[in-house]
């Protein structure tokens, strides 16, 4: 059964992020690559995480408009520290988001999109904001998406939060 699809605008904090930069590859596969690379880099267990079993996959907004080509899997930080080879640190501008949950198997993540993206289009008030990181949540548990190949997930489980702004005279 496929969840219902709500979009809603919410407030995210600030925060900061150690990544590791990918692409999209034909075999959906750069996600899971730079996850290995980044855990290799930045254990689990490392002081610095701040608490909240998930990752993110960060979408620079401008890129919406043409092709995505250009992603970063992290983890968020107390702290950037002492910043290991191949990781890059990001910086959340926190605000406001809309936000999508996806929950089923890969047709409902795309309606999800669609959704998402019709609802930009049609928001009186609302506006993508090009300008900014938008983010996939990815929960860690009970099962990490990031380890398993993209073909052989049957239920997508994240959350979307993309970064709005209120439209002129809005």
């Amino acid at each position: 059964m496929q969840e219902t699809i709500t979009i809603e605008v919410v407030h995210i904090a600030t925060f900061k992020a150690l990544a590791v930069r990918t692409g999209m590859t034909p075999d959906k596969s750069g996600t899971r690559v730079a996850w290995s690379k980044l855990t290799e880099q930045l254990p689990l267990d490392d002081a610095r995480l701040l608490a909240g079993p998930h990752a993110y996959v960060f979408i620079p907004q401008e890129q919406w408009g043409k092709e995505v080509d250009t992603l970063w899997v992290g983890l968020a930080v107390s702290e950037f520290g002492d910043v290991p080879d191949g990781l890059e640190t990001l910086e959340s501008s926190g605000g406001l988001c809309a936000s999508a949950r996806v929950y089923g198997d890969e047709n409902h993540m795309w309606s999800v999109y669609e959704a998402m993206f019709g609802w930009l289009e049609q928001s009186q008030d609302y506006e993508l904001d090009a300008s900014a990181l938008g983010m996939e949540t990815v929960p860690l548990e009970p099962i990490n998406a990031l380890t398993i190949p993209y073909g052989d997930i049957e239920t997508f489980n994240f959350t979307m939060l993309y970064p709005v702004r209120k439209k002129a005279g809005g």
